[in-house]
């Protein structure tokens, strides 16, 4: 699975399961006060897997909405992450 599969079958089970809240698309708001399904509550766990899941150290710092605020950011985040661990 790559990282887009990997957060949407995450979101869908963890997230969207119990909200009923449907599954943001990729430039969709993600966090909770844009609109999202993510609040304050299940960003912790979602940080938890993707260090988790993806192999990366979320640093205090980069905990700002830029990183969360979509799913493509999301994404970018992680990718980015990955490939500064891979180098």
């Amino acid at each position: 699975m790559n990282v887009h599969e990997l957060l949407n079958d995450y979101l869908n089970k963890e997230v969207v399961a119990k909200t009923g809240q449907p599954l943001p698309t990729l430039d969709e708001p993600l966090l909770d006060p844009e609109g999202g399904v993510v609040d304050s509550v299940t960003l912790w766990p979602l940080i938890v897997f993707v260090e988790t899941h993806l192999g990366i150290k979320v640093e205090d710092i980069e905990l700002v909405p830029e990183n969360f605020q979509s799913l493509r950011a999301l994404i970018n985040y992680i990718e980015s992450k990955k490939s500064e661990s891979d180098s």
